[in-house]
């Protein structure tokens, strides 16, 4: 019986993407091979999404929030002025926010990871954010596979963003890794998928990414898990759908809320607008109105199916959702280096907007969403790249190289 441990990086601050990519690639290893054991390594959030899709879930180590973010000082829109207070410009920056730079992260997550590698005995095991598990697998000697792409490597340097990192923040893990005898780094971000990986599975195209040839990367195209969202959804579409789905990026959810209902309100669309859980998004009956729905949760694959248009933050999966689905996209990144890559890649092969900031409006909105219905210049452009995406394989294809590996 083989046995699976999957490993998303539990930080301080959760990420969706991270552990729906597992569960979906993780539910097509069950269809395939039902005996096959299967363990997740997670906290929070994502550890109630594993639970709850079925698997026995070991809970880790979760570090604080640092400082800086407990100050809210983080990626902000202004209503006035629009200003950013700061970038999230590299790899380094998201490690560092999502507290997983201390020592105490470092010993508590490996004395955890290795304690559970011994005693589960994985004959693989994949990471998502990993910066821990890769030394663990690469001392115990045990194939490690993971998700990955151009904004994860450690030599990413696009549209003035770099993963360039100062060798300090690597402190602690090369005390780790001198204490092992193994290699020790210079930057941190080496850990995400450079510096031990058997497999990189890009959940992406060619075309949105710029990765040189390798064996290293299977591109699966979208995994995105079936039924990963447990409700009814059954919105009576009356009107051209607009999903907005903005997480929280650069642009606070007070701000699109308002800016939304303001552009929308009584105009000749349906808007959903959604948050993906986040507990700062208001999610009552009575921001609800006649054609403005705000749902904090919302089956992705479902809405997207119905879209006209989709206005987002620029998320890899929402990216990838929306090419395959045909929905034009609008996105709204910030200054955020990998979701301003994928907009940026997304605009290049003509199946999205980048618009900037700066025309997260009224005027900018609702002008071009109307010119997008009544002239879509994306819809060649989005069916060949659909096409692509669905060519690719998407998680079934993971789980069968998985599985005969």
């Amino acid at each position: 019986m083989k046995k699976i441990l999957f490993t998303p990086g539990i930080a301080s601050i959760e990420a969706l993407g991270s552990i729906t990519r597992l569960i979906a690639i993780a539910d097509e290893i069950k269809k395939k091979q039902q005996d096959c054991s299967i363990l997740f390594r997670a906290a929070g959030r994502e550890a109630d999404y594993a639970a709850a899709c079925g698997y026995k879930v070991i809970q880790g180590y979760k570090p604080p929030i640092p400082k800086l973010w407990q100050q809210k000082n983080y990626n902000t829109v202004k209503e006035s002025s629009h200003a950013h207070k700061f970038s999230i410009s590299s790899l380094c920056d998201v490690i560092r926010f999502k507290g997983l730079i201390s020592k105490e992260y470092v010993q508590n997550t490996f004395k955890e990871e290795m304690t559970l590698v011994q005693n589960f005995k994985p004959d693989l095991i994949f990471g998502e954010f990993e910066t821990v598990m890769p030394i663990v697998a690469k001392k115990m000697d045990i194939p490690y596979f993971c998700t990955g792409g151009t904004p994860g490597k450690t030599d990413f340097c696009y549209f003035g963003f770099s993963n360039k990192a100062d060798e300090i923040y690597a402190e602690y893990y090369n005390e780790l890794l001198k204490t092992l005898n193994l290699k020790t780094i210079k930057n941190i971000c080496e850990l995400n998928q450079d510096y031990n990986s058997n497999k990189i599975f890009v959940p992406s195209i060619p075309e949105l990414e710029d990765l040189k040839d390798s064996s290293k990367y299977i591109f699966l195209g979208s995994i995105i898990p079936k039924n990963f969202i447990k409700s009814n959804f059954n919105f009576e579409k009356k009107r051209p759908l607009i999903y907005v789905y903005l997480s929280a990026g650069a642009i606070t959810p007070d701000m699109y809320q308002k800016i939304i209902l303001d552009t929308f309100l009584g105009s000749e669309f349906d808007v959903i607008v959604t948050a993906g859980g986040n507990p700062r998004f208001k999610d009552s009956i009575n921001s609800n109105t006649g054609n403005v729905h705000f749902m904090n949760m919302v089956p992705s694959d479902k809405v997207l199916k119905i879209a006209n248009i989709a206005i987002h933050h620029g998320g890899q999966n929402t990216t990838v959702q929306c090419i395959e689905n045909e929905v034009p996209a609008i996105i709204f990144p910030g200054k955020h280096f990998e979701r301003y890559f994928n907009a940026e890649k997304a605009s290049e092969i003509g199946c999205a907007l980048n618009p900037g900031i700066y025309n997260f409006n009224k005027e900018f909105l609702l002008k071009m969403c109307t010119k997008i219905i009544k002239d879509n210049t994306f819809k060649q452009n989005l069916k060949i790249y659909s096409d692509k995406i669905k060519s690719l394989g998407g998680a079934a294809k993971a789980a069968d190289f998985i599985l005969n590996y």
